[in-house]
């Protein structure tokens, strides 16, 4: 027991020492102090220089103890400090030099690169659109119902005027279109669109409506014959004609024939019978025209002679009907 005591004392004893020797004995070292910039008023901002570090290396004289705390422990013994008051927006070198440095440490001096170069421009703030990354395609037979929704559309950026470039844009995190077979709410990250750049919100939501896709016929739609005023009638056959269209199963049956049109434009041919194609008109964006039956239709324009059985349609009006 007395062996062990006597070991714990020693210790102890090692250990006031070496903290007085630490308290009272100054060393030279190199360390690292914080960067502060002043002085500027309003809007302006030096973010985004070319070289602006966030420490400075500087060479000081102080107590060992200090500096191991500062280095450790990230005690504050000081910073370097750069007054831009008299500065304006502009691009610039400034030279560093001791009387930057303001710390209680002896001897202090820069090291290394001592010339900031500094750019200081307006911080501005801009509502950016947010786009949807999406990779892939929804699983067969599915579609959206309506465009998937982000919200909100569009998140506020700020910083430096400069970088702020035409086709700036905020992006989600990218999601796989290929699993997604209902309905689904979900939150995705927003990509800052530059370094220097901020953004008021990191992630957004976007909704995505889907459902299963359905093919149906609509059957004896009229078709319609379009031709310029003052030119003389046009007769089609066959006056009707089926339409194969494809969309979201609960729209598709619910579609109506007043909806869809099927037009054959005729405009100025002269007198004469033509093969045209037919042209199905929509103005529904979730609907997907597949097939018209039949796709051509034969067209009298006016009163041409009957030749018999024997059509008189010329391979240029053919053509011009295509």
């Amino acid at each position: 027991m007395n062996r062990l005591g006597l070991k714990i004392s020693c210790f102890l004893v090692s250990v006031v020492i070496w903290f007085q020797v630490a308290l009272t004995t100054d060393i030279e070292q190199v360390t690292h102090l914080p960067l502060r910039v002043d002085g500027l008023v309003g809007d302006l901002t030096v973010t985004g220089s070319d070289f602006l570090p966030s420490e400075i290396r500087v060479r000081v004289t102080g107590s060992k103890w200090t500096l191991l705390t500062h280095q450790y422990f990230n005690r504050y013994i000081g910073e370097v400090r750069v007054n831009l008051a008299n500065y304006a927006d502009t691009t610039f070198s400034y030279p560093l030099k001791r009387s930057n440095i303001f710390t209680d440490m002896h001897n202090a001096d820069i090291q290394g690169e001592s010339v900031l170069k500094l750019t200081i421009d307006h911080e501005i703030s801009r509502p950016i659109a947010v786009t949807l990354d999406a990779g892939g395609d929804l699983p067969q037979g599915m579609d959206f119902v309506t465009s998937p929704r982000i919200i909100p559309d569009a998140v506020l950026v700020t910083g430096p005027s400069r970088f702020f470039l035409d086709d700036l844009s905020v992006h989600t995190d990218e999601v796989n279109l290929g699993r997604i077979s209902e309905n689904l709410d979900q939150a995705l990250s927003l990509n800052v669109p530059g370094e220097y750049l901020e953004l008021d919100k990191t992630e957004v939501h976007v909704e995505f409506r889907v459902g299963k896709l359905e093919d149906r016929t609509l059957v004896n739609i009229p078709v319609i014959g379009l031709v310029d005023a003052g030119r003389p009638d046009v007769g089609i056959s066959p006056p009707v004609a089926d339409i194969m269209v494809r969309g979201i199963a609960d729209s598709v049956r619910a579609l109506t024939k007043d909806r869809i049109s099927v037009i054959v434009p005729v405009d100025n041919l002269p007198e004469g019978n033509f093969v045209l194609k037919g042209q199905v008109i929509h103005h529904l964006d979730w609907l997907t025209f597949l097939r018209l039956d039949p796709p051509q239709f034969q067209v009298i324009v006016g009163n041409p002679p009957i030749l018999g059985n024997d059509s008189n349609v010329s391979e240029d009006e053919e053509n011009q009907g295509e």
